[in-house]
């Protein structure tokens, strides 16, 4: 999966064009996924909801056969930190490849690029098998990416206090802690931001691999891995860097650029220009380079001397949108600039905080930026999800940059709604002051989810902290028009 021709077999061909183009994308994938939901091997090991699943590997093979580029700039995870926890067999791997390959049968007909797209799917599913017959106790319990695993949790807690001594008794009595190697790095990457040297030392004598990588921030920054040395350098842990070191860390280009070496960063470019845009091994699938482990750790001369190597050689900034929305996260006026100045796609940024700072509001909106029609923003400002408020600016000001009072969040569950409007979702969160600026925006207080149901009857579902006399008296206020 390291490799690029694991992932971009049919980049710059002619296949994706031979095959029909989208019609055959959106034909090969609902009937794969019709066969996937049908089948009770496979259905417990995808959410509730397959309507996101199906859009997003419509993306990837799009992509994957040489089409359009969404899915990179896109996507949250990689391949193969997505599919980390999924208890992947070969016969499981195998019964997946059969429903692709009946679904290929009916819509392909060109023998050459039947055979072509097939074995190099193949190759793909055999390298997520992580898992022998029966799985670890580690997978025992699959829910998508979250780890169910007891004792890895405590695992975590311990790495972060630095209990070596409990750690190592935790791992004699289940050693499947380890059983997943992206699990093990990032319990290495714990201790070593923690600088906790006992706990490296046990981690390290217990065979989990110093060179691994892991996000350095899962929450805001989940594809940006970085290697346990560099964590320890970020963190200014000396101790743990010398002991990294005696067990052979290696240097790397993206801990350069994340840390803003900037002599050992443009000792790597002088003696090789195209590492300005080499793409992150730990990330497979995805166009992560130097470029964004720059944005990501703000080192705003690093990037200026990576992009300076880039407009030398006169290539495609790769993940260029990405690279845009994460310098906007971060608020750095100047790294957006610059990316924009080399080039960088700001149409596809969507939504964020970016909308409330008036340089890069204004900045972004020259380049093409909008809030899209997608519904992402109603997650991001009208629930009360990772204990956000009422936040009535941010709100106006997603609605000045391209969003509708209207527009409906396409992420939710059916059960739970499905597609239901920013109104159903702020009245569930009880945001009186959103709530007012959606009515003044236009919203319907009658609108109906895909369960029939109004933003009143979510307000039923409310917690009891929420002042549901004054969301009702809105929502039931006569209309002025």
């Amino acid at each position: 999966m390291a490799h690029p021709e694991a992932h971009r077999r049919f980049a710059n061909g002619d296949i994706f064009a031979r095959i029909g183009g989208a019609s055959a994308i959106e034909e090969l994938i609902e009937g794969l996924y019709d066969r996937i939901e049908a089948d009770p091997a496979f259905r417990p090991l995808f959410g509730r909801d397959l309507t996101n699943e199906r859009e997003g590997q419509k993306r990837f093979f799009t992509e994957w056969l040489g089409g359009e580029r969404n899915y990179s700039d896109r996507a949250h995870f990689s391949l193969k930190h997505r599919h980390d926890l999924l208890p992947i067999t070969r016969s499981l791997a195998d019964k997946w490849l059969a429903h692709f390959r009946g679904t290929l049968d009916s819509t392909v007909s060109d023998a050459d690029a039947h055979c072509a797209i097939y074995d190099n799917v193949r190759l793909l599913a055999l390298a997520l098998v992580n898992e022998g017959e029966p799985p670890s106790a580690l997978r025992a319990r699959p829910h998508g990416m979250c780890l169910r695993y007891k004792p890895a949790g405590q695992s975590f807690s311990l790495a972060h206090r630095g209990d070596a001594a409990k750690l190592g008794e935790l791992l004699k009595r289940a050693p499947d802690v380890l059983a997943s190697v992206p699990q093990a790095a990032a319990l290495l990457h714990v201790a070593s931001l923690a600088g906790r040297t006992a706990v490296v030392e046990l981690l390290l004598h217990s065979g989990v691999n110093v060179n691994k990588p892991s996000p350095i921030d899962r929450a805001h920054a989940p594809l940006v891995f970085v290697t346990p040395l560099c964590a320890a350098r970020a963190k200014r842990r000396k101790e743990i860097e010398e002991l990294l070191l005696r067990h052979d860390a290696k240097e790397d280009i993206f801990t350069h650029a994340f840390l803003g070496d900037l002599d050992r960063l443009d000792g790597d470019l002088v003696n090789e220009p195209s590492w300005s845009q080499a793409v992150d091994p730990a990330v497979d699938a995805l166009d992560i380079t130097p470029i964004h482990h720059a944005v990501a750790g703000a080192r705003v001369e690093a990037l200026r001397l990576l992009l300076s190597y880039t407009k030398q050689a006169d290539k495609r900034l790769l993940g260029g949108a990405r690279a845009v929305r994460e310098a906007a996260a971060r608020e750095s006026v100047a790294m957006v600039g610059m990316l924009l100045d080399h080039g960088a796609d700001a149409t596809g940024i969507g939504a964020g905080r970016w909308v409330l700072h008036p340089e890069l509001a204004q900045l972004l909106a020259r380049a093409g930026a909008c809030v899209d029609r997608s519904g992402s923003w109603i997650g991001l400002s009208c629930t009360g999800n990772q204990g956000r408020r009422d936040d009535p600016e941010f709100v106006a000001a997603l609605l000045r940059h391209g969003a509708r009072a209207y527009d409906r969040r396409l992420t939710g569950q059916a059960n739970d709604g499905g597609h239901a409007t920013a109104l159903h979702y702020a009245a569930k969160a009880g945001f009186v002051k959103t709530i007012a600026v959606l009515l003044e925006n236009g919203a319907d207080p009658a609108a109906r989810d895909d369960n029939a149901l109004t933003p009143l009857d979510w307000l039923d579902r409310a917690a009891k902290t929420v002042d549901r006399d004054a969301v009702r008296r809105l929502l039931q206020r006569p209309s002025l028009s």
